[in-house]
Parts: C-alpha cells; structure tokens; sequence
C-alpha cells in the first residue's frame, strides 16, 4: 500500500506540478589550444532564429534559457581539422576536452567568406571553449594563428 502511495504521489508531481524549470546549461569544453590541418570548410552567413515557446491558459510562455529568446546565430566557418594537437588549458575539466589525432569539427564565427581560412591550412585555435543550453551551443576563442610552421 505504501509502495501506491508513493507512486502517485510522484505522478501527480509530474502532471501537476511546476511546468516551467531553469535553463540547463552544457558543461564547459575547454578552454583548449587546438592544432591542425584544415580538411574541410564551409562558411555559414548569419541565421536568425525565433523564440519557442507555448501556449498556456491563451497566454504565450517563452521556454527557459536562450531556446525561449530571439537570436542570431552569427556568420561561421565549420571547420574539420585534421592531425590535431590539443592541448587543455588550467581550469578545463580534461575528460570533456577533444584529444589529440581524431578529427576536430570547430565553430569559428566571421563575418564573411573572404577565404580567412582555406582547406590544407594549419591552423592553431587558442583558448577554444564551447558552451551552451537547451536552445544551441556557442563557442568562442582568442586568436588564431594561421601561418603554424
């Protein structure tokens, strides 16, 4: 009997309790130096993308986080590296870096495809750091060199 009780107890939780929670924000990767080869590239211009939300006794509830807002996701190269060196920075949780020797997909935003970056170049990302939540992940980095010997 207890074990019922217990039960629906925690269903009426579920169905009837808070509907909205706190954004949840995705650990941390990095911050990390990466290095290596430019495999593949493409540029990507700036993308808008509207608020989610719904609708709640004929009112509108955005979500939590940055899924319920407008945004612009801004102008971006998704850059393949190939033959990587990585090296996780102090402060970085190093079971959530990427490693060395596997092919590393970044986010490098600019803004416009004027050949910044171009396939076969070597390349080194310093202080490369993802982050995100429920409505994308974004990224970011100090400088990057592109003439690596």
């Amino acid at each position: 009997m207890k074990r019922l009780f217990v039960f629906l107890k925690a269903l009426f939780g579920l169905l009837f309790g808070p509907v909205s929670s706190p954004a949840a924000p995705i650990p941390a990767i990095g911050p990390m130096t990466i290095e290596g080869v430019i495999e593949t590239l493409a540029w990507t211009p700036d993308v808008f993308i509207k608020g989610q939300g719904s609708w709640r006794n004929g009112e509108w509830c955005p979500y939590s986080g940055s899924l319920g807002h407008d945004r612009t996701r801004p102008a971006h190269y998704r850059v393949t590296l190939a033959d990587t060196k990585v090296e996780t920075l102090p402060g970085a949780d190093a079971s959530r870096s990427f490693r060395s020797g596997s092919a590393i997909t970044v986010f490098i935003a600019h803004p416009a495809n004027d050949g910044y970056l171009k396939k076969g170049m070597k390349i080194r990302i310093h202080n490369y750091t993802v982050r995100g939540d429920e409505g994308g992940d974004w990224y970011s980095f100090s400088a990057i060199d592109r003439s690596v010997p």
